[in-house]
């Protein structure tokens, strides 16, 4: 690849394009949704937007629907990942795991599945 491959800037955002993004806010906030448009002063319009609220080990997301995010605000895009079921059930093994280790005191090394299960 070479340097003429490579965007800088807000034009990086051009590879998130229609796929789902979190969006985290100089206030603390984080906004995910699906990135719909953006411009050179990194404003971001997101389709199906929700405001994720993180207590402790749990989240919910508030609905907010459409959502522009003035660019000035923004700290950081990132893709988010598709999970599936089975990854699910995994973290909750694995958080089940470690809260009964805690109980019992032990220190228990992360993650807990095999090498081999995660590539």
């Amino acid at each position: 690849m070479d340097g003429a491959d490579k965007l800088v800037g807000a034009c990086s955002l051009a590879e998130q394009l229609n796929k789902r993004v979190m969006v985290s806010l100089r206030d603390g906030r984080n906004i995910v949704g699906k990135l719909r448009s953006f411009d050179q002063y990194s404003n971001v319009v997101l389709q199906d937007a929700a405001e994720r609220v993180v207590v402790q080990h749990a989240f919910a997301d508030v609905p907010l629907g459409i959502f522009l995010v003035r660019g000035e605000n923004v700290m950081l895009v990132g893709e988010l990942q598709q999970v599936t079921p089975d990854e699910i059930e995994r973290a909750r093994l694995a958080q089940k795991q470690d809260a009964d280790a805690i109980r019992r005191r032990e220190k228990l090394e992360w993650p807990l599945a095999a090498q081999d299960d995660y590539f």
